[in-house]
């Protein structure tokens, strides 16, 4: 049984319909890279597979169960989250927030344990924050704030880990970091990846399924190698381009014409 996805999934805010009707199926133990144009609705959708936005229509399951009817609780134990936006409460340290990512594994009284202990410090060291812990959030840069919420998604130590543009304020090299490390922790504890992308050349490179959004709708999806078009970028992000061979990894390139 596929553990998350979506059937019929219609999603938007006010009165606005955003996408209509998608069926989604996240591949498991895969890294899926969803790709599109500013407002092509790709935040929108990993929102629903989240339950951050309720659906008007469809439903998104998770392990066979209707994730709208499932405790917060029990779903934070295995869908880790890192929105777009994430806002950190006034004075909070660094250590802090990356804690909070242990919540939801404690009881009533947080009692902490070596797990927890050990959950945290692999996702600082992971990330390169080890030694930011004792910095309030608001004195981080744009692109160590970014790295912490990272390490706090990494410390919930989920099996299913959904990511919208994670990459965002991060220079190219820590860009780069960042998503080998989620490749190592694809490849070598198995988990389940989604994330959102606005650099296709680093979404090709990095994921095995590559969902491509356009107008709220799928206009493809498959491995980057069967997806990814001269045609497709021309639809989709409106570029002219040549698609050739990354000469490092043989992924789709995408050379703007």
């Amino acid at each position: 049984m596929t553990r998350l996805r979506a059937e019929g999934l219609t999603l938007g805010y006010d009165e606005r319909t955003v996408v209509t009707n998608l069926d989604v199926t996240v591949l498991d133990g895969k890294v899926t890279a969803i790709v599109g144009a500013n407002a092509c609705g790709k935040s929108t959708l990993l929102r629903g597979l989240a339950r951050l936005l309720p659906a008007r229509g469809g439903a998104v399951t998770l392990d066979g169960k209707n994730l709208a009817d499932m405790r917060t609780s029990d779903v934070a134990k295995v869908l880790g989250l890192l929105p777009q936006t994430p806002v950190a409460p006034d004075g909070i340290t660094v250590a802090d927030l990356v804690s909070r990512g242990r919540y939801p594994h404690q009881g009533w009284f947080r009692r902490w344990t070596d797990r927890d202990h050990d959950a945290v410090a692999q996702a600082l060291d992971a990330t390169g924050t080890a030694d930011l812990i004792d910095r309030p959030i608001r004195q981080l840069s744009g692109g160590q704030r970014q790295r912490v919420w990272v390490a706090m998604a990494l410390a919930q130590d989920t099996d299913l880990l959904l990511l919208d543009e994670p990459t965002t304020y991060l220079d190219i090299n820590h860009q780069v970091e960042l998503l080998r490390l989620l490749r190592k922790l694809n490849s070598e504890s198995g988990k389940t990846i989604v994330i959102v992308l606005h650099d296709l050349n680093l979404a090709c490179r990095f994921s095995d399924h590559l969902i491509a959004m356009s107008n709220g709708t799928i206009v493809a999806e498959g491995t980057p190698t069967d997806v990814v078009t001269a045609e497709l970028v021309e639809r989709v992000f409106g570029l002219s381009c040549l698609i050739v061979a990354d000469p490092i990894a043989g992924t789709p390139m995408i050379v703007p014409a």
